[in-house]
């Protein structure tokens, strides 16, 4: 396994995408129709199963990080297009086989397409099966677009007048009701690195710079994987789990990307509480009746 750079990794995918036979998955959180038509093009018309997994907050869409129009490209190109609104990952995988997993989104500036793009890392890893059945859960929870939904999403944008930097725009409530995510499975990225919670502080995790606006930030948080796994785990473990065993659980959670070490899992842990102590979030209580932390549910 070897790290590859910025133009490597588009090399890298298209030399993927030209050799599968049965099957490819898009997860990234933001998508261009260009970028998205460039990789398709690289795919044999013999590959029927192609699905593609983005992030697509109406926020996204009016700030151009993600094209509407990439959906309608998809559908359009027999692909299966779905979008959850906690999405960061970033992963292509050829054949549930192998997997190029690291930062580098479905844009031209993210796969170094046509000019100098950002500087990304990324891997290519095998994929085992218990990979794949977690990835299988990432698309399960997520909602699958078709031409009716398309088409309310497209009504919901055209009442947005003019956009306003600093505005947090939604879909309503009928839309993001339809995301109701179970999360068991992460990457490694979507946890929290080291951090110090000041102002320019940015959270890769999240993908969001704290502003100073403590609200915001819980808000952003409240949506990450990282978070909602935990309520998740807690909620089936009777809303308390011990450090220890919460440990455990994460690394079991952990998509091989390649698999962390256990001490790097229990750093994430540390940081993903110390976040959640310094953010105050209503929703978990972490004290220490005795030696080891102890993390439950308020309510």
């Amino acid at each position: 396994m070897s790290i590859l750079f910025s133009n490597e990794i588009m090399d890298s995918i298209k030399k993927e995408l030209q050799s599968a036979t049965t099957s490819v998955q898009i997860i990234t959180a933001y998508c261009k129709e260009k970028s998205f038509n460039y990789l398709n093009s690289f795919i044999n018309n013999d590959v029927k199963d192609k699905r593609i997994l983005i992030r697509f907050r109406m926020d996204d869409v009016l700030k151009g990080s993600t094209d509407f129009s990439v959906a309608k490209s998809g559908l359009k190109h027999g692909w299966k297009v779905y979008i959850r609104f906690d999405l960061h990952a970033k992963t292509y995988i050829i054949d549930n086989k192998r997997g190029l997993v690291g930062s580098a989104n479905a844009t031209n500036s993210g796969l170094s397409i046509g000019k100098s793009g950002n500087m990304e890392m990324a891997t290519l890893v095998d994929v085992e099966p218990q990979d794949i059945e977690k990835v299988n859960k990432l698309f399960y929870d997520a909602i699958e677009i078709d031409d009716l939904l398309l088409e309310k999403l497209q009504r919901q944008l055209d009442q947005i007048k003019s956009f306003e930097d600093g505005v947090n725009y939604k879909w309503d409530k009928s839309i993001t009701d339809m995301f109701n995510p179970h999360i068991d499975t992460l990457f490694s990225y979507e946890l929290p690195e080291d951090f110090i919670l000041q102002e320019g502080e940015y959270f890769s995790f999240m993908d969001e710079t704290f502003s100073g606006d403590f609200e915001k930030l819980k808000e952003v948080f409240r949506w990450s994987n990282a978070y909602l796994w935990l309520l998740t785990v807690l909620k089936e473990n009777e809303g308390c789990l011990y450090y220890g065993a919460l440990s455990e659980k994460l690394h079991n959670a952990m998509v091989s990307d390649p698999k962390p070490y256990r001490r790097d899992v229990k750093k994430m842990l540390s940081n993903l509480l110390l976040l959640i102590q310094e953010l105050n979030m209503e929703e978990i209580t972490i004290d220490r009746p005795n030696y080891s932390q102890r993390v439950r549910l308020t309510n």
